[in-house]
């Protein structure tokens, strides 16, 4: 009986991305395969290792290059990603390590959240410009603010900014930890560590995509944070403000 277009496609697709199911006698059919085979994945491979390098290294160092390689494996054959981007993998390997898969080797209770730490630098530094971005200028008033295009909040229960080869925690941080990343005027990706107030500061403007005027955010941080005496945070926000504008990680509205 002859098989369907759509039966011999899944069936080289399926060969493609797991060999193990390729069954065939024919030498040059073989040969041709593990050409395909070699090409897909060294493809998925390098933007998988380009993208998670501190990963990689950890995996690595624990495991072995073939250790690395398993867990871009198994990512390349279980993973249905929706994008037909190569700038999109970084993201969808991100997503289906939060799945919490399970891989031959043992990956530290910290790898999805450093994964997506290093997918948003990633993110963040090919984010498409925008017209009418307009950065802090030293000594310029401001009435209104909202947060940069290019900057974007994310918290962790480790420490991700830590985390290498001489750092492997074995236990999350004792309080959740808050982050920025975001591109500065110079185009360069930074990070910001920030507490918990300025976490719900940077929260509460990106819920805002249009600014909040300076008034309006310091009535809606006292709302929400009422332990605080309002003369304490406001004067806390004031500062934290032009910080974050010198930094770039938030922008005037005219």
């Amino acid at each position: 009986m002859t098989q369907s277009f759509q039966t011999i496609q899944k069936t080289f697709i399926d060969a493609i991305k797991d060999p193990q199911t390729f069954c065939d006698t024919d030498a040059d059919h073989i040969r041709r395969m593990k050409i395909y085979q070699s090409l897909f994945f060294n493809n998925i491979n390098n933007f998988v290792s380009t993208g998670f390098p501190v990963l990689k290294s950890i995996v690595v160092k624990q495991y072995g290059e073939k250790g690395w390689e398993s867990i871009v494996r198994q990512f390349f054959i279980e993973h249905e990603c929706r994008s037909p981007y190569f700038a999109e993998i970084s993201k969808e390997f991100v997503e289906y390590l939060s799945t919490e898969p399970t891989f031959d080797i043992t990956l530290p209770d910290f790898a999805a959240e450093l994964a997506h730490y290093e997918w948003l630098e990633l993110d963040v530094s090919i984010r498409k410009n925008e017209d009418h971005v307009e950065f802090y200028q030293e000594g310029e008033n401001f009435t209104a603010i909202r947060v940069s295009p290019y900057a974007s909040l994310a918290a962790y229960q480790f420490e991700v900014h830590l985390i290498g080869e001489d750092y492997i925690p074995e236990q999350p941080a004792q309080e959740q930890q808050f982050y920025i990343v975001y591109r500065d005027r110079e185009f360069d990706v930074q990070f910001a560590h920030v507490n918990p107030v300025t976490a719900i500061l940077v929260n509460t403007l990106e819920q805002n995509k249009q600014g909040m005027g300076v008034e309006q955010l310091a009535e809606s941080l006292c709302q929400q944070l009422p332990q605080i005496p309002s003369n304490v945070l406001i004067n806390g926000m004031n500062q934290t403000l032009t910080e974050m504008l010198q930094k770039g990680i938030l922008l005037p509205v005219p």
